[in-house]
């Protein structure tokens, strides 16, 4: 008789076939199968003992029990398919969407998608983790005694100590009694730190970032957070520039679920180095919502506060509406990005106002695994007028090209060149040498219409 079964036990009904008779040791890859309404687990292993009248499991040899995503891999593993639980004292490796943790100790529970562990390191959220225990269900993950940082060296050049660090996957963490680390030297530490995990932004802002350009000089930067409770937190960007002065921004953050509202007073920058200040602004920001199950992302925020550049001094209020397609696959290597948008604005200042309708594409072409390539278009038809150089639009039809090449390891080399297509010239070229330094990264920009040199280095991206 076949001796080389798979056991699928399901989750609802259990009907086992063997090979051999239940609670048998079997001497090679052992199998067994079931048939169930929901995802089944699937138990692989060179030995396993059954107990169909308790339901107590135990795998030994090359364990592998799955359900869906869920992984968990062992030497030896016990469990029990009535409660859906395995358990391990042994070494062990837990792997699911967002996840994947070696641990010394860990007991599983494949239903609930929740458990414990001991002595556990690995990723999760991308976040490179350390921890002496860990709990995990799927709305949260609580780490005790634990570091995390976005460098995968085994000494980071930068990390967080904590005596608990509690992490909401998508969403945020927080760090509590937080030492903030380069190689083996504490910086600085909070007694409560807050970091975004929200698309697009990440932990290593909490580390402070050097930069150079032409007009702000030598600089200095850095974002903190300070929760009060799970959706209020204090903030404060800490900029300091040696031709511009100290240049800072702070305030309240509030994060709820599906939007973000903030208030904070200070400066704040655009890419032309133009300097607003927030005295102070009100902003609601509503994270991207997918129409229905349609390939439309509909992003949207709004703001109302007082705004002074100098000698233009006012209220300001407005709205932003952005409407985005999903990237469109054109073959394996090249996706089209596309998108409209339309902002409107009120200013106190001699009470002018604006409309702005935007249209805006994208062709990214990745041709091998070193070049990436782009092409794009940008329209934006003005209607009205802005007081502020902050927000005014310099190139309303805009063309632009570009490429990076990593030519090894650790230097890339691109450039990017920005076209106005109204009047007719070059309006940026820009030439860019990228350096891998370990888990830092250094972009060198040389801006050749505006004789500007840019120097921006920061932490790997978490």
């Amino acid at each position: 008789m076949n001796n080389s079964k798979k056991m699928m036990i399901g989750l609802l009904a259990l009907i086992f076939v063997f090979g051999t008779a239940t609670t048998q040791a079997a001497p090679n890859k052992s199998t067994a199968s079931s048939s169930a309404a929901k995802a089944p687990i699937v138990v692989e292993a060179d030995e396993l003992y059954f107990s169909d009248s308790t339901g107590d499991l135990y795998a030994k040899g090359n364990v592998q029990i799955k359900q869906n995503d869920d992984k968990v891999e062992a030497d030896r593993l016990n469990g029990n398919t009535r409660k859906n639980e395995v358990w391990t004292d042994g070494k062990a490796l837990l792997s699911r969407p967002g996840m994947e943790l070696t641990t010394t100790g860990m007991r599983y529970n494949l239903n609930d998608h929740s458990g414990s562990m001991q002595s556990s390191k690995g990723t999760i959220e991308k976040l490179h983790i350390t921890s002496k225990s860990i709990t995990t269900t799927p709305a949260q993950t609580s780490l005790n005694e634990g570091t995390i940082t976005g460098c995968p060296a085994e000494v980071p050049d930068y990390h967080i100590s904590a005596d608990r660090v509690e992490i909401w996957p998508g969403d945020k963490m927080i760090a509590y009694n937080a030492k903030f680390w380069i190689k083996n030297t504490v910086i600085f530490s909070l007694p409560k730190y807050q970091s975004s995990l929200q698309e697009g932004e990440g932990a290593s802002v909490a580390f402070p970032k050097p930069s150079y350009s032409s007009d702000n000089g030598f600089g200095i930067s850095q974002h903190l957070e300070y929760p009060f409770s799970p959706h209020l937190a204090a903030f404060a960007d800490l900029d300091y520039y040696s031709r511009v002065d100290f240049k800072p921004m702070y305030g309240l953050i509030s994060r709820n679920g599906n939007f973000t509202a903030k208030l904070g007073y200070g400066n704040e920058e655009n890419d032309d180095h133009d300097w607003i200040k927030k005295e102070p602004e009100l902003s609601f920001k509503l994270d991207s919502q997918r129409l229905g199950s349609s390939p439309l992302r509909l992003n949207a925020s709004a703001a109302w506060g007082q705004w002074n550049e100098g000698k233009v001094r006012g209220t300001h209020s407005g709205f932003k509406l952005y409407l985005s397609h999903d990237p469109i696959a054109l073959g394996s290597k090249a996706a089209l990005k596309i998108g409209t948008g339309f902002d409107r604005n009120f200013y106190g200042y001699n009470d002018a106002n604006n409309s702005v309708l935007h249209f805006d594409s994208l062709l990214d072409m990745n041709p091998s695994s070193r070049l990436n390539t782009w092409i794009g278009y940008s329209y934006s038809s003005n209607i009205g007028t802005t007081p502020y150089e902050f927000d005014r639009i310099d190139v309303s039809k805009e063309g632009r090209i570009g490429f990076m090449y990593q030519v090894d390891r650790l230097n890339g080399l691109g450039v990017k060149v920005r076209y106005d297509l109204e009047h007719g010239h070059t309006e940026d070229i820009d030439y860019t040498w990228r350096r891998n330094l370990h888990c830092f990264e250094a972009d060198i920009t040389y801006r050749a219409k505006r004789s500007e040199v840019r120097v921006k280095v920061d932490a790997v991206k978490w």
